[in-house]
């Protein structure tokens, strides 16, 4: 049963040893159902903390509408994990990987509620000292890349931190030729017709 208890151990665990949290995450078999719930809950939670943010610290004249507009940065955001999500399921079996979609999903959803944790954390860290914050967030981001690899490698079955690198590369290669096609689509729809 998952508790508080569970939580805080398996967040332990997961910054001492990333491969055998994955795997704990993995053992879990949570259901379609419960990913969906808690990947909406996490980015539900990172769009408020987004919103407190700004509240706390005004964002400068001119900054884009996706950091101001919290109904964009949702869409965003929520658009972004779950194409990320389909991305990584899909090219990790195009290189060999065995993982389904609800595995590559549940490490995912385990490692968005945790930087929702850290920003939480970052953010009244940022209020009292705010270069220490911006050192935390940077040394936060290295490791969590370092996580993230080891989290595909465990969904996929890779047996490799590297072939999983190759993996979260190619799809993150694929994500943005889809975003470019995309864009590019919506576009000429906007746009309409050439006529000259």
């Amino acid at each position: 049963m998952m508790n508080a208890g569970f939580l805080s151990d398996l967040a332990v665990q997961t910054i001492r040893n990333p491969a055998e949290a994955g795997r704990r995450v993995l053992d879990l078999r949570l259901s379609r159902e419960v990913l969906w719930t808690a990947l909406f809950l996490a980015v539900v939670l990172n769009t408020l903390l987004l919103s407190l943010q700004n509240l706390i610290l005004p964002p400068l004249p001119g900054t884009p509408a996706l950091f101001t507009a919290p109904g964009v940065y949702f869409a965003m955001v929520a658009g972004a994990q779950i194409g990320f999500i389909y991305a990584l399921y899909l090219v990790g079996g195009w290189l060999g990987g065995r993982g389904c979609l609800l595995d590559v999903m549940s490490v995912i959803v385990w490692l968005n509620l945790l930087q929702v944790a850290f920003q939480a954390f970052l953010l009244f860290l940022l209020l009292l000292m705010p270069p220490l914050a911006g050192l935390l967030n940077f040394a936060a981001m290295l490791y969590g890349m370092y996580i993230l690899l080891h989290f595909i490698d465990q969904a996929h079955g890779l047996n490799s931190v590297g072939r999983a690198a190759g993996v979260l590369v190619a799809s993150l290669l694929v994500l943005g030729v889809a975003l470019t096609l995309l864009l590019a689509l919506a576009g000429g729809a906007l746009i309409g017709p050439s006529y000259v």
